[in-house]
């Protein structure tokens, strides 16, 4: 994509939903140039473009080359002095963890003083439990661990597998609401997983949270760390971050959403996910016209 260094600390800056740059290592904000600007708009322009594509039909003819050409590079090497070369499309860091998306990863890697991190993430994944007749394979919409590597400094790099075709929700920039109404169903039955395995993920986020616009289903990757066993009946963590979730991706375009889908990512939770998931079928019939497949584009 763009790589920009922090004039405050050198560290690699990230960019909101807004097209706005920041550092998550000190918190400096900087805005683009104007050349900068223009080339982030095209290249999220060509990348929605692209996406709108694989949603058709022949949607395995789609051509996302022209993405690989932004990928950025970085290089690590293993306790045994193994080089690790790892070839990125997006970046950022959340609660410490440097995080690259790849074509078929998505790469984690830890600080030392952060390892536990990833024994908490493991730790979170395994509470997952599923109904008997999980008909859908929701397991699929999780991590599955594929290498998990000892660095040289005393950190250590997790990567996860990652359909090819699937991209972190924040590179996507605003959505419409039509678009943005599919990703809160899928976030909907995502919750009421951890509903029914009495946890609490507490890490759903725009950097968390991937999709596949073509298939309409929505992946959570990040933020394993934060999980807990659920106590507290009352916990509403991941429904209201469902809720901002949904606020800060319909963006720009929430005075042209439906008012039932306002009030819902306005309001509060029902009292368990499953409830929430029946009011939010309401918003769906009143305010979208009942469930039909939006084929996911840029207008």
């Amino acid at each position: 994509m763009i790589s920009l260094k922090c004039s405050n600390c050198g560290g690699e800056m990230s960019i909101d939903l807004k097209g706005e740059l920041f550092c998550p290592y000190c918190g400096t904000k900087q805005h683009f140039s104007d050349t900068e600007f223009e080339d982030y708009k095209r290249f999220r322009q060509n990348m929605l473009n692209y996406l709108r594509a694989s949603a058709d039909i022949a949607a395995d003819q789609a051509d996302d080359s022209f993405l690989w050409s932004h990928q950025e590079t970085v290089v690590y090497y293993s306790d045994t002095d193994t080089r690790i070369s790892i070839d990125y499309l997006f970046y950022f860091k959340e609660d410490n963890v440097d995080t690259y998306v790849a074509k078929d990863s998505v790469i984690f890697v830890f600080d030392q003083k952060d390892i536990d991190k990833a024994d908490k993430a493991a730790n979170g994944i395994h509470m997952l439990q599923y109904p008997s007749a999980d008909l859908k394979g929701l397991g699929k919409y999780f991590p599955t661990v594929k290498a998990r590597v000892n660095l040289k400094d005393g950190g250590l790099l997790v990567a996860v597998a990652k359909p090819e075709n699937v991209y972190p929700l924040f590179a996507l920039g605003s959505l419409r609401a039509k678009h943005v109404a599919w990703i809160i169903s899928r976030l909907e039955n995502i919750c009421c997983v951890f509903e029914f395995s009495q946890m609490v993920h507490n890490g759903i986020s725009v950097n968390s949270v991937f999709i596949n616009p073509r298939t309409h289903e929505a992946y959570l990757y990040g933020g394993w760390w934060n999980a807990y066993q659920k106590t507290n009946v009352s916990d509403q963590k991941d429904l209201l971050a469902l809720r901002k979730v949904a606020g800060q991706v319909v963006g720009e375009y929430r005075d042209d959403a439906p008012a039932e889908f306002v009030r819902f990512i306005s309001g509060r939770p029902a009292a368990d996910a499953y409830s929430d998931f029946s009011l939010w079928d309401d918003v769906i019939e009143k305010g979208f016209g009942g469930h039909n497949f939006t084929k996911f584009s840029t207008k």
